[in-house]
């Protein structure tokens, strides 16, 4: 086993290792810091398996490493560049980093041709859309008259903020049912669904809030379940995810 890094809400892969997932977790840059949000680290430890932390680098200095890995988890983040889903940027847009968008993107790319499963958290359900050409609100309250809820919650993310309607028919059912209470911390959305993909939990206001890929391999949510894990519903997000590397 090794480490890359450490990092705050970014990618993570897994590789086999005799008893547990070997994870390696994509990394935010921030005043020139790397930090790792420890609800995602320590979610993946709870449940058996070694994070391993990926630092995202300007793919003109250092190329995409070949790397064997079981399955990649994108989470939370910054606001996504627009020029990645052909807009231009709003005055509400806030602050991107276009170099972890393309690293990103390509992550994605690589691990869904190998098909591998991906698990979105937050702007990793953003990444997903944009990667396979959806788009996004780039702030829901500005551009989607009909938002009409908090999505930015004054309340810490291990609290509960609104509930979603999750499609009966879908896999993130089997985990926290069809009407489960989560946390909410964000300003983007996905307006545009992308084509192989499927929305299967929306807000009250409709904003949506879990998508489903066609062929299985990839779900995104845009809570973070990482923060709820005392629910055992949200935990079984993460162990249903773990389940297909069996």
């Amino acid at each position: 086993m090794y480490f890359l890094g450490l990092v705050n809400f970014s990618n993570t892969y897994f590789t086999n290792h005799p008893s547990f997932i070997e994870a390696k977790i994509n990394v935010e840059s921030k005043y020139n810091q790397l930090v790792v949000d420890r609800s995602i680290i320590d979610t993946v430890v709870k449940l058996g398996y070694l994070p391993l932390v990926f630092a995202p680098v300007s793919l003109k200095t250092m190329p995409l490493p070949n790397v064997n890995f079981d399955a990649l988890i994108l989470s939370d983040g910054p606001d996504i560049t627009p020029i990645f889903y052909n807009e231009e940027p709003l005055p509400e847009l806030r602050e991107t980093d276009p170099h972890r968008d393309q690293f990103e993107l390509n992550l994605i790319k690589n691990t869904h041709d190998s098909n591998l499963p991906i698990l979105g958290i937050g702007r990793g359900m953003q990444m997903l859309n944009v990667a396979f050409n959806g788009t996004l609100f780039q702030d829901i309250y500005v551009q989607n008259s009909g938002a009409g809820i908090q999505h930015i919650q004054k309340n810490d993310l291990s609290l509960e903020s609104h509930h979603v309607n999750v499609t009966e028919e879908s896999e993130l059912a089997k985990a926290v049912g069809t009407h489960p209470y989560v946390n909410s911390n964000h300003h983007q959305a996905i307006k545009t669904i992308a084509n192989n993909f499927n929305i299967v939990a929306t807000a009250p206001d409709g904003i949506i809030e879990a998508i489903e890929s066609t062929d299985q391999t990839m779900l995104g949510i845009q809570w973070r379940p990482d923060k709820l894990l005392d629910d055992p519903k949200q935990e079984k997000i993460f162990t249903n995810f773990f389940d297909k590397l069996q």
